[in-house]
């Protein structure tokens, strides 16, 4: 009967789950399958000794989804089964015929970082690539070029300048150097994703340019681990990568049961833009005020003062706290309690540590002192914070 299954589908899943990308699109899949269909999946990522499915019909594969991986595709078409692709369709098109793609809406993507830094007071941009011509890669540049140039403002391209330096990131980042010592300043820059964005930060700190006082910093894919262990934190595009897998799985069961016989192309957008420290500013900031945000950052977890503060400052403390006031509206010692009390939750939230412990390695010399203050930022004891906050009982 023609829409039935009569055994459980074997779906091979060709995912680069090492990116955050093909982890979503992964639980993408996974919610389509714990709705609707269970299947019985082979996950083939592209780790290091990870298993390969050389024969997709000794397996007795039903379909495939494949992301990011074109090296599956040897597999794939000699199976002749029905296949999603996932992003990149310049990649299969002509190498793997009858084939349905799902993809991500990659100038959109640019349109929103545009839209993020639109209105900020910005007269430059300038746009960051993959070091290699993916497609999304470079449509994602021209999304976002084009909403710029929709306002009359120009947006200045990087290019990696050849193989070498595609292949070496210590010649790439020398020539990236000079190229953003070069643009002009203050200038709001989007990377094609948050590890070029990573890239882009450790280039400007070493090189004496502040990130976000002359350059405000946007990346793509909103990967946590990297994003929240920036300094400054890093802003990003998120994809609804999660969508897009959960539509790949619905188009192939669609395919499998045989319900649609032609090709279908369908698009996925953005989920959000989550806004960090990295694009937090729209005009230069002063250099000395950020030297002492950074030595807050570094040592917050230690015994430091405001006259340690203004003396890395180079100035006077009055000049210290005035900078400090005009910048984020509030005092030097109130910086350096909020960076103490954000790294406080943290290690409530992700560790079992005792409290005594903590309070001490977050800079605090009184656990008193400590456990008065956060009642009275938080409404709550630290012991309360944590059992709310636990991942054992927040779904609970």
């Amino acid at each position: 009967m023609e829409g039935v299954f009569q055994k459980t589908p074997n779906v091979a899943l060709f995912l680069a789950t090492n990116e955050k990308a093909g982890r979503d699109k992964f639980q993408g899949v996974l919610r389509y399958m714990r709705l609707h269909t269970p299947w019985n999946i082979h996950l083939v990522e592209n780790g290091v000794g990870a298993q390969q499915l050389v024969n997709l019909n000794a397996w007795g594969v039903t379909g495939a989804i494949v992301a990011r991986m074109p090296e599956a595709l040897r597999f794939v078409s000699r199976a002749r089964i029905p296949t999603v692709v996932m992003d990149s369709p310049a990649l299969y098109t002509d190498r793997l015929a009858n084939t349905s793609f799902v993809t991500s809406d990659s100038e959109g993507v640019g349109r929103a970082a545009a839209e993020a830094f639109l209105g900020k007071g910005f007269g430059h941009f300038a746009y960051v690539p993959d070091v290699y011509d993916w497609d999304w890669s470079a449509l994602r540049g021209q999304g976002f070029a084009m909403r710029l140039a929709a306002e009359g403002l120009p947006c200045a391209h990087y290019r990696c300048p050849n193989d070498r330096a595609r292949k070496d990131w210590a010649l790439d980042q020398k020539h990236l150097a000079r190229w953003l010592h070069d643009l002009p300043k203050p200038v709001a820059i989007l990377a094609a994703h948050d590890a070029r964005a990573r890239q882009i930060l450790e280039t400007c700190h070493g090189n004496g340019l502040n990130v976000p006082g002359e350059v405000a910093l946007l990346g793509v894919d909103n990967d946590e681990m990297i994003c929240e262990n920036t300094t400054p934190t890093l802003s990003s595009v998120q994809p609804d990568f999660e969508a897009g897998g959960y539509e790949a799985a619905r188009l192939l069961e669609e395919l499998m049961r045989g319900n649609t016989r032609r090709d279908r192309n369908i698009c996925y957008g953005v989920k959000q833009v989550v806004l960090r420290e990295s694009s937090r500013f729209a005009h230069a900031v002063d250099r000395r005020y950020l030297r002492g945000l950074e030595f807050i950052r570094l040592n917050a977890g230690t015994a430091i003062t405001v006259t340690d503060v203004a003396r890395h400052m180079g100035v006077s403390r009055r000049l210290s706290e005035m900078l400090f006031r005009r910048h984020v509206g509030h005092s030097i010692l109130d910086e350096i309690q909020d960076v103490r009390l954000s790294r406080l939750k943290t290690f409530l939230c992700e560790t079992t540590l005792p409290i005594g412990t903590i309070t001490w390695q977050c800079g605090y010399q009184s656990e008193n002192h400590v456990k008065r203050v956060f009642k009275q930022k938080t409404g709550l004891t630290m012991s309360q914070y944590r059992k709310r906050r636990s991942p054992s009982t927040s779904g609970t």
